[in-house]
């Protein structure tokens, strides 16, 4: 079975996504791609585009199209930003 362009993009950016909540929560690769299977079945979006929101928010690169990821993650980008801040002052 060979990957078209868009299934391998897509599976890099639902890899990047899961490292990034690995490395928000500190939880094990299953427990990441968890927390995204869960907020796909909350908001009805696909995977791709929630792994895709997750990494624009935490990328700095967010927009309108990233409202839900946001949702989900905004705020714990936020708190680790600002945490990081205050202990490199």
């Amino acid at each position: 079975m060979s990957l078209t362009g868009t299934d391998e993009t897509s599976r890099q950016v639902i890899d990047i996504a899961v490292g990034i909540l690995i490395g928000l929560r500190g939880c094990s690769r299953r427990e990441a791609f968890d927390e995204l299977v869960r907020v796909v079945h909350q908001t009805g979006l696909g995977l791709g585009a929630i792994a895709s929101g997750l990494v624009a928010i935490a990328s700095g690169s967010a927009s309108a199209d990233h409202a839900e990821a946001f949702t989900a993650w905004g705020e714990l980008i936020r708190t680790r930003r600002t945490g990081r801040l205050a202990t490199a002052s």
